[in-house]
C-alpha cells in the first residue's frame, strides 16, 4: 500500500510495507494471559494465542524475559 501526499507542492511517497524477514509470530505457550507493555500501548496476549508482529519487539526487556523462560515462542 502506497500513500502519496503533497506538502508545499512537493509530492512525497510513503510505503508501509515491511520486509517479510522482519515479521514474526509470537505465540503464548502458557495457560496464562499476558499484558504486554509496548511503546504503542498495552497489548493482551491470551493463553494459547499468537500475534503477528515485527522482529523489533524482541528489543523490549519484558518480551525477551518471557521468550527466555519459554512462556512465549517465536514461530
Amino acid at each position: 500500500m502506497t500513500t502519496k501526499t503533497t506538502t508545499g507542492g512537493v509530492e512525497q511517497q510513503y510505503t508501509w510495507r515491511e520486509n517479510p524477514d522482519d515479521i514474526i509470530i509470537l505465540a503464548n505457550r502458557t495457560n496464562r494471559n499476558f499484558i504486554l507493555d509496548l511503546p504503542a500501548g498495552r497489548y493482551r496476549l491470551d493463553a494459547g494465542r499468537r500475534m503477528r508482529t515485527l522482529r523489533s519487539i524482541l528489543k523490549h526487556q519484558q518480551i525477551m524475559a518471557l521468550v527466555e523462560d519459554g512462556s512465549l515462542a517465536i514461530e
